[in-house]
């Protein structure tokens, strides 16, 4: 090699290092870089935003349960309020029950008497209508379709007849035929040898059963005083 190319060489190196020098004296942005790095990375919650968070969950099960209570309470009370209609099977069960002594129930020997058991378990329940002096045997109350119901078993021309009472608001008159008996309208039904007769007269339901012809039935509700 001769001085010529020694010189290049050596100015080349020398060049080289000036600019790397420079390179290591210039100011570098890593400021985005950070950013970048930064924005994937998940950043820790901290324990007051956790527990916001919990606050959060529990608040919305709570409103949850809430709602699920109210609809089942609204659920519930128009369930409860709305009118039962006994079929005339279960009102036949019930008297055969009475007649059979099968059914937990009070001797009593009238109406009167019978008004005051019912109204010492039951005060807010109305009284029994009153009627002549038919032979009383005895009484209970009863439930029919979770609505309360007063029973009363007597004798009539020597035929077993129980008299039924409840609340006008809570039991419906069925869908059958309609006789008028001096004047009152009677709905009536009948299971196997059984007749029954109902109608509702202040406020109160009423149906009468028995092996009786309807007729009879309804001769006895006629006599009811309310």
């Amino acid at each position: 090699m001769d001085s010529f190319e020694q010189d290049n060489g050596e100015r080349w190196e020398q060049a080289i290092s000036g600019r790397l020098s420079k390179l290591r004296t210039l100011p570098v942005d890593t400021g985005r870089l950070a950013a970048a790095l930064q924005a994937e990375i998940p950043r820790p919650v901290s324990r007051t935003r956790r527990l916001w968070l919990s606050l959060g969950s529990v608040r919305a099960v709570a409103a949850s349960i809430l709602i699920v209570g109210a609809l089942t309470a609204a659920f519930l009370i128009a369930t409860t309020s709305r009118p039962a209609m006994a079929s005339p099977a279960q009102m036949a069960r019930l008297h055969e029950e009475l007649v059979a002594g099968t059914a937990p129930a009070v001797q009593v020997d009238s109406i009167d008497a019978a008004n005051r058991i019912l109204a010492g378990d039951h005060p807010q329940f109305p009284a029994l209508p009153g009627m002549p002096a038919d032979h009383v045997m005895a009484c209970c109350m009863r439930s029919v379709k979770d609505k309360k119901v007063a029973c009363v078993l007597m004798k009539r021309e020597g035929v077993p007849v129980s008299m039924m009472v409840a609340r006008g608001q809570d039991m419906r008159l069925p869908d059958s035929p309609v006789t008028v008996h001096n004047g009152i309208k009677y709905h009536v039904q009948s299971s196997g040898s059984l007749n029954m007769v109902m109608t509702e007269r202040h406020g109160r339901w009423v149906c009468l059963i028995g092996e009786l012809p309807a007729d009879g039935l309804m001769n006895v509700a006629a006599q009811l005083k309310f």
